[in-house]
C-alpha cells in the first residue's frame, strides 16, 4: 500500500514541478532569446517553443523511468525517504538542464555578437539593417 502511494505522490509533485519550471523557462526565457536572436521575434519564440517540448519530453521521460521501484516499502518512514530520494533528483537534473542551456544560449549569443565569415558578417548586417534605419520617434 505503502509503494502506491509513493508512486502517485512521486508523479504529483515531478509533474507539478516540471510544469512549473518549464512555463517559468518559457516566459523569462523569451527575453534572453529575442537578444540572442537580435529581436527576431519568429525565430526567438519558435526556438522557445521547441525547447519547452524538448525539456518536456526529457524530464517526464526520466520521471516515469524512475518510478520503478525495486525495494519495498513497508512503513511511512521509508515512503517519505523514498519520495525525498526521487524529487530530490528530480530538482537536482531539472537545475542542471536548466544551467547547461543558460551556458548554451550565452556561447550562442556571443556567436551571433560577434560573425566570424564573410557570410555571417553579411547575413547580420542585413538583418540589422532595417532596424538601424528606422528613424527614432519620441510620442511624448
Amino acid at each position: 500500500m505503502y509503494l502506491v502511494g509513493c508512486y502517485i505522490a512521486y508523479l504529483l509533485l515531478s509533474l507539478v514541478t516540471v510544469i512549473w519550471v518549464a512555463r517559468t523557462l518559457h516566459k523569462n526565457g523569451r527575453v534572453f532569446l529575442l537578444d540572442a536572436f537580435h529581436g527576431n521575434t519568429g525565430l526567438a519564440d519558435s526556438v522557445n517553443h521547441l525547447l519547452v517540448v524538448g525539456f518536456y519530453l526529457i524530464n517526464i521521460g526520466y520521471v516515469t523511468l524512475a518510478l520503478r521501484e525495486g525495494n519495498p516499502v513497508t512503513n511511512m518512514q521509508q515512503a517519505i525517504e523514498l519520495i525525498s530520494t526521487k524529487i530530490g533528483t528530480v530538482l537536482l537534473i531539472l537545475g542542471l538542464m536548466h544551467f547547461f542551456n543558460i551556458f548554451l544560449f550565452n556561447r550562442a549569443r556571443k556567436a551571433a555578437r560577434h560573425p566570424k565569415t564573410p557570410a555571417e558578417q553579411a547575413y547580420y548586417a542585413q538583418r540589422l539593417a532595417p532596424q538601424q534605419a528606422q528613424p527614432q520617434t519620441n510620442t511624448l
